[in-house]
């Protein structure tokens, strides 16, 4: 049985047009955060396949839709929120097991207010030109260090014999992430989603997680926060 006393959360792209596995590449980290203090950062990417593969790196808009499904903007230009913002290497083969670092950079002129976000993009093709292309996308975000969070949760209701329909509600400040937890009254988890961002704000959006086991008695469900927000407890709701 698992307790809530410590979590494992895996580092995944949280936007793929072609599961990341299938692509033969992965990133590390999944999203990266700039502040006055830190203005710059790196994400490496990697060639887990067996063949040698070509990376075009772009940047892009991400739209969050109410069930948290993630969609590319179409775009003709470069997104607004990437001003100030260099990026590079834009194009670069990896060879089978072969890691590259892309690296992000804002530009010392550039004043950070509020908090703005754009999606680095990485498509990647065989170097032999045959084969699908794959593409992935990953968060940057140019916040103020000291932003204020609200993140709640505002319903929580069954979907199912054995799973809970959790609403989330984004009241401005900073973009949450973490992972919802569901935990009976003995700390035990009965469920738990990872990889939970809330980019609309003011807007309802809503997950669904499957429980491991039935729900007896009373119940709590947690947004708990990861990377920057490590292990804050956001909201949390009890289930009867």
């Amino acid at each position: 049985m698992r307790h809530f006393a410590r979590f494992t959360l895996c580092l995944t792209a949280l936007l793929g047009f072609v599961c990341a596995s299938y692509a033969d590449i992965t990133t590390d980290p999944s999203r990266i955060v700039l502040t006055e203090q830190t203005r710059a950062g790196e994400v490496n990417v990697h060639n887990s396949g067996g063949h040698t593969i070509r990376i075009e790196v772009s940047w892009s808009d991400i739209a969050q839709g109410p069930d948290g499904v993630l969609h590319p903007v179409p775009q003709e230009a470069a997104p607004t929120a990437s001003r100030g913002l260099h990026l590079w290497p834009r194009k670069f083969t990896l060879k089978p097991d072969e890691t590259r670092a892309v690296y992000v950079v804002l530009d010392p002129k550039s004043d950070i207010e509020g908090e703005r976000r754009v999606h680095i993009r990485i498509d990647a093709d065989r170097a032999n030109g045959k084969g699908p292309r794959w593409g992935l996308t990953l968060p940057v975000f140019v916040r103020e260090a000291s932003m204020a969070m609200t993140a709640q949760i505002t319903d929580v209701r069954w979907a199912g014999a054995q799973s809970l329909m959790v609403t989330l509600y984004r009241d401005g400040g900073a973009t949450p992430y973490g992972q919802l937890v569901v935990t009976n009254d003995r700390g035990e988890i009965l469920g738990e989603l990872g990889n939970i961002t809330l980019y609309a704000d003011k807007h309802n959006i809503q997950y669904e997680i499957p429980l491991e086991q039935p729900l007896e008695g009373t119940a709590y469900v947690t947004y708990l926060g990861a990377g920057e927000f490590d292990n804050q407890a956001f909201d949390v709701r009890q289930v009867n």
